[in-house]
């Protein structure tokens, strides 16, 4: 007898794939938001790069053709602003060895960051960090679950049910609750990591 949960085949395989996907990327996301990091990125198209700084949370516009090439975090905006500049400062007067426009300003940003003492994160050194707290998050929420001590939880996701139902508003499955309440959480825990 098959179970009613059971994925009945590679297309519903992959939905579920994806959500999870989605799932660990909001959760990254959230992370990175809880520790309130500027960016560094190099955007380019075909021909060009600029070097540009953004603040926690800001997004900047793309022009037509235009991808992000690289992104680097930064625990100080100051500090983001100042790499920015002295990279771009230095990609101007050039490094005749590298003739690619995006790899000469990734070079740029690197060697500035390192001149100036200003620690980086890629996207994925900051992804594994989040992935581990993520993953120390689900254990505790397993443990807990297993043990019995999820009531307030659960308690908080029918007063949630209640309060949608008296505003008419679609009421979210217990999973993608639970996916929002652990957004909340990992966002908590990031907030709490920036003064460590």
């Amino acid at each position: 007898m098959n179970d009613v949960r059971e994925i009945r085949g590679p297309a519903e395989a992959a939905g579920k794939a994806r959500q999870s996907a989605n799932a660990r990327a909001a959760l990254v996301a959230a992370y990175r938001e809880g520790l309130a990091l500027a960016a560094i990125m190099v955007i380019g198209n075909a021909d060009t790069a600029r070097i540009v700084a953004a603040e926690p949370g800001a997004d900047i516009a793309l022009a037509p053709g235009e991808a992000v090439v690289r992104r680097w975090w930064c625990r100080r905006p100051f500090h983001a602003e100042h790499v920015a500049s002295e990279a771009a400062k230095a990609r101007r007067r050039g490094n005749a060895k590298i003739a690619d426009a995006a790899s000469r300003a990734c070079v740029s940003v690197a060697d500035a960051a390192t001149r100036l003492a200003v620690p980086l994160q890629s996207d994925e050194e900051l992804s594994t960090e989040a992935m581990a707290a993520i993953a120390r998050l689900d254990d505790e929420i397993d443990k807990q679950m297993r043990a019995g001590a999820l009531k307030s939880v659960n308690q908080g996701y029918r007063d949630y049910r209640l309060a949608a139902a008296a505003r008419c508003e679609k009421i979210l499955r217990y999973a993608q609750w639970m996916e929002r309440y652990k957004e909340r959480l990992i966002r908590e825990i990031a907030v709490n990591l920036r003064h460590v």
